[in-house]
């Protein structure tokens, strides 16, 4: 017997190297260059997987790891991915041939799970198509224009917090942006997509708040998002995992919508958008009903809630060190406001925001990468490559933002740069991706994002306070520092 094992462990020790590196040469074979080096478990997603690195870091090395080819290859465990290095190509895949690349990898398959699969984020053709093309018009700009107010709203709660707050020693009220932002975000989107008043500062008053943290937040969820953005062939064993946070905004979206088509009023908000789409006619690609619509409210929780909160942070703590911008957004602001009533259109007028708001994006895209996936063979323009049916394109965002290639000094905040270096890359450095799948709520996400800056600027000074190392989180899929983003605040009067 101990004969036995001395044999077939080493033999089957043989056979999976083997297969492994047979495996891991996939994209050699394709005459495709890779990094240096392969776990024979986890491919090129090691320190991602066994939690030291987030992805996004891992995904920029993967990018950094050759200079001038257009594309690098890749492995997560053994399946072969290809990122793509050229902004030509990248627009290409993602704008020409978008019909060959219409799904994402994200979520696989799995469109059994209606609250978190099937809607804008996941859901594949031809069913993304003709869900597209119904919600487009709920974010239309005149509706936009309707939901300001309703954004404004949100800032009373948000001011009074930070009023309420002490003062330390130093004279400065100091707070953990990630927080208070996500909190603000979660009252805008509960009243937007929920049709619901909270007041997410209020301990009495955040269970809206803390269900949402329930999703995103923790070592578990963080495995959740892991496995659907890269392992989604996994999705099955963390299904029960899925569903569970759902039941709460289940009832508050249920009872909003049961209660507004009863009384039938209307508030300027999604929810009139989603019994509009609820009373129409109906497509066997897509039936607007129980909870294929609460998919779309949560989604646009889940993705506003994540990319807003880290935006307005992230924003404030580059204006923080960075006086020099802080004080000519505080004028800009002055000129456009002067005690008048906040408007899409004064927010608009404000070119140096925007800048601000762009530059931020470039630097911390909330989620660092976009991924595609093949729905034939696709021979790349220019190249001798053929990728294959099924094979996922991922694209690095911060890869690509911090190029040199792109950008002079990519590593450093300026939102004065040139127009000329921004015409390369799309206004918002691929933070809401590109083409027709790019993101729906860019534009409401923005706004959101500057109506929190323009309340917070317009009444307090920032100072510096977080370290200028700013670690990220590793077990995040998204763009969050490990141990959050400090900012002090001081009232302009004192």
């Amino acid at each position: 017997m101990l004969f036995q094992c001395f044999v077939i462990v080493p033999l089957l020790f043989g056979i999976f190297y083997l297969y492994s590196k047979y495996k891991l040469s996939y994209w050699q074979r394709r005459g495709v260059q890779v990094p240096v080096s392969s776990n024979l478990i986890f491919g090129n997603f090691t320190d991602t997987l066994t939690f030291k690195k987030p992805p996004g870091k891992v995904l920029q090395d993967i990018y950094e790891s050759v200079n001038s080819e257009p594309y690098v290859g890749f492995y997560i465990f053994h399946k072969p991915i290809l990122m793509i290095r050229d902004l030509k190509l990248i627009k290409q895949i993602m704008v020409k041939d978008f019909d060959i690349f219409s799904n994402r990898r994200f979520g696989g398959d799995y469109e059994i799970d209606s609250v978190g699969l099937i809607n804008l984020l996941s859901i594949h053709q031809p069913g993304w198509k003709y869900l597209r093309s119904k919600m487009t018009p709920s974010l239309s700009g005149l509706k936009l224009k309707r939901m300001v107010p309703l954004m404004t709203n949100c800032t009373i709660p948000l001011v009074d917090f930070i009023e309420r707050t002490k003062i330390n020693d130093d004279g400065w009220k100091e707070f953990e942006l990630k927080e208070i932002s996500s909190r603000y975000t979660t009252d805008i989107i509960s009243s937007i997509a929920f049709g619901i008043s909270t007041n997410s500062f209020d301990e009495k008053n955040d269970e809206f708040w803390r269900a949402g943290q329930r999703i995103l937040t923790g070592f578990k969820r963080g495995i959740v998002f892991l496995i659907f953005f890269f392992i989604p062939n996994l999705i099955g064993f963390v299904k029960p995992f899925c569903t569970e946070p759902a039941d709460f905004f289940r009832k508050v979206f249920w009872n909003s919508m049961n209660s507004r088509e009863k009384l039938g009023t209307k508030r300027g908000d999604l929810i009139d958008s989603f019994l509009t789409l609820k009373n129409g006619e109906q497509s066997s690609d897509f039936k607007f009903e129980d909870d294929n619509l609460l998919g779309q409210a949560l989604s646009f929780y889940i993705a506003g809630l994540e990319a807003v909160s880290s935006a307005i942070a992230f924003s404030l703590y580059e204006l923080s060190r960075h006086t020099e911008y802080q004080s000519q957004l505080f004028e800009e602001i002055k000129i456009h406001l002067d005690n008048e009533e906040l408007t899409l259109e004064s927010i608009n007028k404000m070119e140096l925001l925007d800048q601000v708001v762009n530059e931020t994006l470039r630097l911390y895209p909330p989620l660092p990468m976009i991924d595609r996936i093949a729905s034939k063979n696709y021979k790349l323009p220019g190249t001798d490559l053929i990728i294959e049916k099924n094979t996922p394109i991922y694209v690095s965002i911060n890869g690509t933002n911090r190029d040199p290639r792109y950008f002079n000094n990519p590593d450093e905040f300026n939102p004065l740069r040139s127009k000329s270096a921004m015409q390369e890359i799309s206004s918002s450095s691929l933070a809401f991706g590109l083409g027709p799948r790019s993101c729906i709520g860019q534009r409401i996400g923005q706004i959101m994002t500057k109506v929190a800056i323009i309340t917070i600027l317009k009444k307090y000074k920032l100072s510096h306070k977080t370290k200028d190392d700013n670690l990220f989180s590793s077990i995040n899929v998204f763009t969050t520092a490990a141990d959050g983003v400090h900012v002090q605040f001081k009232n302009r009067k004192d």
